[in-house]
């Protein structure tokens, strides 16, 4: 502390006396039993000289210590005054008015300039909302089934026709109404089979007459149809009871037989069986199974240039069928879909 006195007192240079006596005072007033016997010393002057001489060390110190808390806290204020910051004003409350805006003058034709409307700041454009895009589900074309074949059969009239169908027909109503259809169709059984034979003669031959006159109904009806169409339900025909028959069904569906149809082409092997059936060694076998199977036997057994003549046959069988059905590809066109 003396040594930081010291230093500072050296910097700043001579005192003055106002300031040295008031430091001196402090000093003395701090000193504790010093400040007691200076107070006697003072009050006569022979008494003041002997007492500093003899106490100049301590008084000296004493100063010393004094002058330096007094120039520390004097560097502590004036950093203090450097770091505080002056409020900031208060913003004025009163409004400002706004200045006219000065408009363009435009010439009139006295020659003073008109003031010309100021522009409108162009409006910002709004980004365009992106909509949504909604994808509609295709719709799955379902393909049709078996059952669209049906649309495609056609119904001729009937053909058939028999004297127990006759007797059917006739007799069918004199049976009790209680019965149940299963009785009804037994009790015209037994009836049936109850005739005399003359009876069921007659109705036989009956049924022979309307056979005869259904037969000629249906070549009619044929010869108006389409063979077009005659073809696509023989086809139709033909994939239902495939259909039926592979689930263990009976096939109830028949194909109608028309000679303005191509007819397809016979295989080396059927034109062979068809003339060998009319030989005598292959007549009289019975049954028809075990006669199919000696017949195709003996074709197996034949040699390739006894072969050859019923391959001839089968491929100029096949160029006629395929010029017949151009022919009628381009002739008959099908109206069912």
């Amino acid at each position: 502390m003396l040594a930081v006195g010291r230093s500072r007192l050296a910097a700043g240079g001579p005192l003055s006396l106002p300031k040295l006596s008031a430091i001196v005072a402090r000093a003395l007033a701090r000193s504790g039993p010093l400040s007691s016997g200076i107070a006697n010393a003072v009050a006569s002057p022979a008494t003041f000289a002997p007492f500093v001489k003899a106490n100049l060390p301590v008084l000296t110190n004493l100063v010393l210590r004094e002058y330096a808390t007094a120039a520390k806290k004097k560097t502590t204020a004036t950093k203090k005054k450097t770091t505080t910051k002056k409020p900031a004003a208060k913003k004025k409350t009163t409004t400002t008015k706004k200045k006219p805006t000065a408009r363009r003058t435009v010439a009139s034709k006295s020659g003073t300039r008109r003031a010309a409307p100021k522009k409108r700041a162009a409006a910002k454009k709004k980004k365009p909302v992106k909509k949504k895009v909604v994808r509609k589900k295709k719709k799955v074309e379902k393909k049709p089934g078996i059952r669209s074949e049906y649309k495609k059969i056609l119904k001729p009239p009937p053909t058939r026709m028999t004297g127990y169908m006759l007797f059917y027909g006739e007799n069918f109503q004199t049976v009790a109404t209680a019965a149940t259809f299963k009785e009804k169709v037994q009790q015209m059984s037994s009836k049936w089979q109850s005739l005399a034979e003359a009876e069921k003669n007659s109705y036989n031959d009956r049924a022979a007459a309307e056979k005869i006159k259904r037969k000629a109904a249906y070549d009619e009806w044929l010869r108006k149809q389409n063979p077009a169409d005659i073809k696509v339900a023989n086809l139709a025909a033909l994939r239902l009871n495939t259909y039926y028959e592979a689930k263990g069904k009976k096939a109830r569906q028949h194909t109608l037989s028309d000679d303005r149809l191509p007819k397809h082409p016979l295989s080396s092997y059927i034109l062979y069986s068809r003339e060998a059936l009319r030989k005598p060694e292959f007549i009289n076998i019975k049954p028809n199974v075990e006669k199919v199977r000696q017949v195709a036997a003996a074709w197996r057994a034949l040699s390739e240039s006894e072969k050859k003549k019923y391959v001839d046959l089968a491929n100029r069988d096949k160029i006629r069928y395929q010029n017949e059905k151009k022919e009628f590809e381009r002739k008959y066109k099908p109206t069912l879909a």
